[in-house]
């Protein structure tokens, strides 16, 4: 449903996204000319909404995101177009009992609405699996418009996006895919373009899920949030000192804050750590990382011969990371570079497979995630081979089960929200991507932060709660469905920050045996070499 075939660039990405996994354009719904009365210029004059006069002239004149972009709309000679008089009632759209059975003959599956407003009426019922429509906030929490402006001007720290299947409540519809993003706080425009562009997903993923399960289980909204409309002058006046404000304090944070990662250790099996009900009476020992760099992303082996603490060792003076090992033989008290690439090298995954060590370690840098051997007696990496190549993706976390190899991993373009999986028969590959991908769109608890772990017979997933901030916290997440088409978890606990140590400000990674817990935890520090730093990354960008 198009008002005409120019379109926005995020409305033109998303059909082209359908199209080109094989979905089938089979019409387009155009507006025609509205039969609802014009008014004359002075009628245009008398009830102009002068309280919004900001808005609407900031909004027509000034706010350009690249998402809303005008762009043409070119579909193919054979794709019927089918043109609609609207039939409008108040704020309504209705659709005349004719257009209506033309598009029944048509025997569509869905219909994707990027025009016509609010449409009610019978021809929601025109399509197998109904109308479906993109609302760019969490319905429970804001209905209405603009999108993702109440986020911004209320300081909400995550903006939640819908896929709903309309019924004839105001975004209130069945609700058939959901996403959650950070609030881009210091800029709606680039908070705009993120929602749009990252949402473009949301209809192809449900296609994917129809063609695997053959039918659609959309879940009705319970939102009690109350309608809210565009802002009035006032307002407008304060999104304008907000946007100034918060630019200035992000980009003095960026160059006055960095994060001061480091590793720490207890004696306790991991199951026992995720239970215990006061975490900060756990006697947890720090690595003592040199000066000016810092330690994260633990993993932890044990082998006949040793037990082996792996993580990243970054180096503020540098800009890169390291991996690096800690043993018990020697207390975890010094610390053996094993690689030294001329990337950046993280999240040292490792495991042991068929009597041998196996590390898969972060290299977004690359475009490969590679798979390499460990040699207890040099404390060196050995490649094996590469599991994927040609994109950047970050936190590979691989996982067995049923004689199939699973991969979680996040694109690097959006390491906090999305999570990918692919899998293979084999630990070398080939691996192909999940059907469903990306299997979960939720800054909250997306980005893997460990292994898989088994607790009690369940499976329990580890993901990075990015929602304020980088590794804020661990939500732990029970997988229930795990197959090469199909991909479920639900979410269990949160594993907050220790509050008696001084990284208390986040926690992203947990690991474990037996015998001990890995964690890593942060705090944030300003100094030299940071700063330094930041300001280079700052001034490359402009």
């Amino acid at each position: 449903m198009i008002d005409g075939f120019t379109v926005q660039r995020w409305q033109l990405e998303t059909l082209k996204l359908l199209t080109d996994n094989g979905i089938e354009l089979a019409l387009a719904i155009c507006n025609s000319e509205s039969q609802s009365h014009k008014p004359s210029l002075f009628e245009k004059i008398k009830h102009y909404p002068y309280r919004r006069l900001l808005f609407r002239l900031w909004n027509r004149y000034l706010f350009k995101p690249e998402s809303k972009t005008s762009v043409s709309l070119d579909i193919a000679q054979d794709t019927p177009v089918m043109y609609c008089k609207p039939i409008i009632k108040g704020i309504s759209t209705y659709f005349s009992e004719d257009d209506i059975e033309k598009i029944k003959s048509h025997s569509l599956d869905f219909i994707l609405r990027f025009g016509f407003d609010i449409v009610r009426g019978d021809v929601l019922k025109s399509a197998r699996f109904g109308i479906w429509s993109f609302h760019h906030d969490d319905e429970r929490v804001v209905r209405g418009g603009p999108p993702g402006f109440w986020e911004f001007m209320r300081n909400i720290p995550v903006n939640g996006v819908i896929l709903q299947q309309l019924t004839d409540s105001l975004d209130k519809g069945l609700i058939i895919k959901r996403m959650s993003l950070n609030t881009t706080l210091h800029s709606y425009k680039e908070h705009l373009d993120r929602l749009y562009f990252e949402s473009e997903t949301l209809p192809l993923q449900a296609c994917n899920e129809l063609i695997v399960n053959g039918e659609l289980n959309p879940q009705p909204s319970s939102s009690q949030a109350p309608i809210i409309h565009p802002p009035v002058n006032i307002q407008m006046l304060r999104y304008f000192w907000l946007c100034g404000w918060r630019r200035i304090k992000f980009n003095l944070g960026f160059l006055l804050r960095q994060e001061d990662w480091n590793v720490g250790y207890c004696k306790m099996p991991v199951e026992k750590f995720i239970n215990h009900r006061n975490k900060d009476l756990i006697d947890v020992h720090w690595l003592k990382p040199p000066k000016n760099s810092y330690f994260a992303d633990p993993f932890l082996i044990s082998t006949t011969k040793d037990t082996y603490i792996f993580f990243e060792w970054y180096s503020n003076k540098n800009g890169k990371s390291d991996l690096a090992v800690a043993k018990e033989s020697e207390d975890f008290g010094k610390y053996h570079k094993i690689s030294n690439f001329p990337e950046h090298r993280s999240y040292p995954f490792v495991f042991e497979h068929d009597d041998a060590i196996y590390c898969v370690p972060e290299a977004y840098q690359t475009g490969k995630v590679s798979l390499y051997k460990f040699d207890e007696d040099s404390l060196c990496l050995q490649h094996q081979c590469n599991l994927i190549e040609g994109q950047s993706l970050t936190d590979p976390t691989l996982h067995q089960k049923d004689g199939k190899w699973f991969l979680f991993v996040t694109p690097q373009r959006n390491s906090h929200s999305h999570l990918l999986l692919y899998t293979a028969d084999d630990i070398h590959g080939p691996y192909k991507a999940h059907l469903c991908n990306p299997v979960k769109v939720d800054c909250s608890n997306a980005r893997p932060a460990g292994k898989i772990l088994n607790i009690n017979g369940m499976l329990v997933r580890p993901a990075q709660n990015s929602t304020e901030h980088y590794g804020q916290s661990i939500a732990l997440n029970k997988i229930v469905q795990l197959t090469e088409c199909q991909y479920k978890e639900e979410y269990l606990e949160e594993i907050l920050p220790l509050t008696n140590t001084p990284y208390d400000k986040g926690i992203h990674t947990i690991n474990g045996n037996r015998t001990y817990t890995v964690i890593d935890a942060k705090r944030f520090v300003c100094t030299w070499d940071g700063f330094v730093r930041q300001l280079k990354v700052k001034l490359k960008v402009r």
